[in-house]
C-alpha cells in the first residue's frame, strides 16, 4: 500500500528532480522512491552492526591492538 506524505525539501533538489523525472518520462514519485530505495538498501546493515558489537563484547577485556586495526580497517560500505 502506498501512502501520501508531506515534506519539506530544498527548491534546487526538487527541481534537479523533476527535471530528471521528467527526462526519464516518469512521475517524481517513483523517482523518489527509488532513490530513497537505494538509499536504504546501501546504508550498513543492521547485521554487520550487531556483527561489530559481537566482536567489541566477545572478550572480557580490551581486545588485541591487532582486532582493533582489522575492525577500523573494514570497510562497512563496501558491497
Amino acid at each position: 500500500m502506498k501512502k501520501k506524505i508531506g515534506t519539506v525539501i530544498d527548491d534546487a533538489l526538487l527541481a534537479g528532480a523533476k527535471q530528471r523525472a521528467a527526462l526519464e518520462r516518469r512521475p517524481l514519485a517513483g523517482l523518489i522512491e527509488d532513490a530513497l530505495n537505494g538509499y536504504l538498501e546501501s546504508a550498513p546493515m543492521r547485521e554487520d552492526a550487531l556483527r561489530a558489537l559481537a566482536k567489541f563484547t566477545a572478550h572480557g577485556g580490551l581486545l588485541p591492538p591487532e582486532e582493533i586495526d582489522e575492525i577500523l580497517d573494514e570497510d562497512m560500505l563496501a558491497p
